[in-house]
């Protein structure tokens, strides 16, 4: 059934960033469509939005197989008429050195986070051509620019999602399509969790929200010329080095407009 509210698709939908950026839009009055693999996820997310004012269905499927990508798009298009956003959010991150890792294992994460991501957007583009207009953007990292030990095989996989994003953009384009990638730092998940601050200017961790907030901008009107970029969005900690013994002094709030 149609409706007046523009439709989004969050993949990974059921917890951490992708259940804060699910939230989010729709307390902006968005109708969400959250997909994730995990029935116990989707069962408390479900709980967690159903106080929401807009509409919101939580999905239970596997983005990484073609009858999940169509099961996550195909609701949004039957419950709601549309598609105005697909956010591919989903993703796994196995720990492990190049030499370490077994096949399997890399295997899967580029079958969840970048075929998943594929699968979803070819399933998309159709139904936002047809309006000639729509949004979507895929969840990279940092760690696809500045990679760690024990992270690789995210890193590729985040790497790949960066240049998916840069053809789709090129492709959908002329429909009125925009495609841009997000790529978060250091995201605290929870509430209470801490860690080392020092090396990011702005002195905090990120939060789900700066997320959020981001992609409810991309999704806008106001962002409607921006395609085919990645965001970093760390703080400005790959911004480049500090230099040791040397620190920075925080001048005083002084109040007023910034």
């Amino acid at each position: 059934m149609a409706n007046s509210h523009r439709v989004a698709v969050v993949t990974g939908g059921a917890s951490g960033i992708g259940l804060g950026i699910a939230r989010r839009l729709a307390e902006q009055g968005m109708a969400v469509v959250a997909a994730d693999w995990s029935a116990s996820a989707c069962t408390a997310a479900a709980e967690d939005l159903a106080g929401c004012d807009a509409p919101t269905v939580v999905v239970e499927a596997d983005i990484g197989t073609e009858a999940g990508a169509a099961e996550a798009v195909g609701t949004a298009v039957t419950r709601f008429g549309r598609i105005d956003l697909l956010c591919n959010n989903a993703a796994i991150h196995p720990i492990a050195t190049i030499e370490e890792m077994d096949v399997e294992a890399w295997n899967e994460a580029f079958r969840v986070n970048v075929t998943g991501a594929f699968l979803c957007s070819r399933r998309a583009l159709p139904h936002m051509k047809e309006r000639q207009a729509g949004t979507i953007v895929n969840m990279g990292s940092v760690s696809g620019v500045s990679p760690y030990v024990g992270g690789g095989a995210y890193a590729v996989t985040k790497a790949a999602l960066a240049m998916l994003t840069r053809v789709l953009a090129l492709e959908a384009g002329p429909f009125g399509i925009t495609v841009n990638c997000i790529a978060p730092g250091s995201i605290r998940h929870r509430t209470e969790a801490g860690g080392n601050t020092a090396h990011i200017p702005v002195g905090r961790g990120g939060a789900i929200d700066d997320v959020a907030s981001l992609v409810i901008y991309l999704a806008s009107e106001e962002a409607g010329y921006m395609t085919g970029a990645t965001l970093v969005l760390d703080g400005g900690a790959t911004a480049g080095r500090k230099r040791a013994g040397v620190a920075v002094e925080r001048l005083p709030d002084q109040g007023g407009e910034r």
